[in-house]
């Protein structure tokens, strides 16, 4: 119905982005911070053809903030409790670059190296608008919340029409399941796994909610959170349901009896919920093909760890997955059509793929970059230097570290996004008034 859009789409966002940021917004960090995140649906639409790189409207963004706004980027504190970060990101693109000296196939490793960079300069300027500006946390917080209320309302209303309500000419194979009669909602995305992903962990936004907000506010949120669980559902990705409740069992582990009472009204909804509509609902029926879909997993899983095994250190270089199963290991592939074989770009498990491109050296950068933030936000909670709010942030980015494990999705700028979104609000929450110098 919209197919057409994929194509116009991008134009019209970059139209957007320089009549409201560089003309009217006066060209600055936070304006191109917060379009950025207003206009998340929109972020990964390609501008540029997959042989050239690929590059999406995310990437254009960043590098033009970089050179168009150098000078608040190039401040950089080497004493500031956050240099860890940075010293991380420049292990990481050594190491990248390491890997591409050694793989077989250096330029698709080389030209990934460049597409890393722009959630980095992302995250970079947002660490240092929030530092600077504490006004600038709760607008960005508000900013993803809106984003995700078009992204929840795109696939609400696919849900009614159908398919073909969709910005894409083509949707991902698993959108439908001929086998089963089943249909997986993916929204404003191409994959209804990613859909999941982003609707799972954009839900615990909901939960957080401004000082002083109103009960009319709080009710507000709180249906948008219900409603959430629905696109959830339709989304029909087991992963994220799962994130969805490791992240809320933490939740209700870690903050007060009053998220427990909601937490009773929101299973009682859905207990409901599942009695009238869980024969419509493709998460409910997919439950019959479990054990069939954890073996062909696990069998993925077992070849990627053999070659992860050959290549312990630096991987196969990033990107290089399809690449590599083409060339030496050829039964890596699904029968799309008699005859057509799709060659897998991912071991359907998000941590190996990144070990077995980047190596174990690769991943345990890529695995600091999260827990550090993650624990420390929690030691900081637990000592009362922050307040509970930070816990429904944390819960997200467990929420997407659950869902990961089956599905390597931070390849769509839109789910990455939001997992650096995470990072960096858990990273520069707010302390107390009477805050202490930690570090």
């Amino acid at each position: 119905m919209f197919a057409n859009l994929i194509f116009i789409l991008p134009i019209i966002t970059l139209l957007i982005f320089f009549i409201r940021v560089i003309f009217y917004k006066g060209n600055n960090v936070q304006s191109c911070l917060i379009f950025i995140l207003y206009f998340l649906p929109l972020m990964n639409l390609k501008i540029v053809k997959e042989v050239w790189g690929g590059f999406r409207t995310f990437d254009f963004i960043c590098i033009y903030c970089f050179f168009f706004l150098f000078k608040d980027f190039i401040n950089i504190d080497f004493k500031s409790k956050y240099r860890l970060y940075f010293f991380l990101f420049i292990l990481l693109c050594i190491v990248t670059i390491l890997s591409g000296l050694i793989s077989e196939f250096p330029d698709t490793t080389y030209l990934n190296v460049l597409k890393i960079i722009p959630v980095f300069i992302f995250s970079r300027f947002f660490i240092l608008e929030c530092i600077k500006d504490s006004n600038f946390y709760i607008r960005a917080i508000n900013a993803l919340k809106i984003s995700y209320v078009i992204a929840l309302s795109f696939l609400l209303i696919q849900i009614i029409v159908g398919l073909k309500f969709t910005i894409y000419q083509d949707l991902n194979n698993n959108t439908v399941d001929s086998n089963y009669n089943l249909i997986r909602y993916p929204g404003i995305f191409y994959d209804s796994q990613a859909s999941g992903q982003y609707m799972a962990m954009g839900s615990f936004l909901f939960l957080f909610v401004e000082e002083g907000i109103s009960k009319k506010g709080r009710t507000i949120n709180f249906l948008i959170y219900v409603f959430a669980l629905v696109g959830i559902a339709y989304a029909g990705s087991r992963s994220a349901i799962g994130g969805f409740a490791v992240g809320m069992f933490f939740v209700f582990f870690m903050v007060g009896k009053k998220i427990r009472i909601y937490g009773i009204a929101i299973l009682l909804i859905l207990a409901v919920g599942y009695s009238i509509f869980s024969p419509n609902i493709t998460i409910f029926n997919r439950a019959q093909n479990l054990s069939e879909d954890y073996l062909f997993r696990q069998s993925l899983w077992n070849k990627a760890l053999t070659i992860a095994e050959k290549h312990p250190y630096l991987g196969i270089g990033s990107g290089n997955y399809k690449n590599y199963v083409m060339r030496h290991d050829q039964d890596q592939y699904l029968e799309i059509e008699p005859g057509v074989l799709l060659y897998f770009d991912q071991p359907e498990n998000g941590y190996l793929k990144i070990i077995v491109e980047l190596g174990f050296i690769g991943f345990g950068i890529f695995v600091l970059f999260i827990l550090v933030p993650l624990f420390k936000g929690l030691l900081y909670y637990l000592k009362g230097f922050i307040d509970k709010r930070v816990i429904f942030l944390i819960a997200a980015l467990i929420c997407w570290l659950v869902a990961f494990n089956t599905v390597y999705s931070i390849y769509d700028n839109r789910i990455l996004i939001m997992v650096a979104s995470m990072t960096v609000l858990i990273i520069t929450y707010p302390f107390k008034t009477y805050t202490y110098e930690l570090d």
